[in-house]
């Protein structure tokens, strides 16, 4: 009983994992879009580098949780460039 239970929770806190990860990898995208048109010019602000490092590592922590460290070798999540 109990361990379908903790099954049950497993399985629901790793839906709404992968549903976060998927809402930062869409962030990324754009945001390293436009830093990468950024560092081409020469000038990325100070701010936004802050932006994409934090959207970065929020990205890199929500694949290294319990209920979803097995994601990476699942599912293709794209790469991105490390701050």
């Amino acid at each position: 009983m109990y361990g379908i239970i903790l099954a049950m929770f497993y399985g629901v806190f790793s839906v709404l994992s992968y549903n976060s990860i998927q809402i930062k990898i869409e962030k990324l995208e754009i945001l390293e879009e436009e830093y990468l048109k950024k560092e081409a010019q020469g000038e990325v602000p100070y701010s936004f580098r802050q932006q994409y490092n934090k959207e970065y590592h929020e990205y890199d922590r929500l694949q290294n949780r319990l209920q979803s460290f097995w994601m990476k070798w699942v599912f293709d999540f794209p790469e991105f460039k490390k701050p």
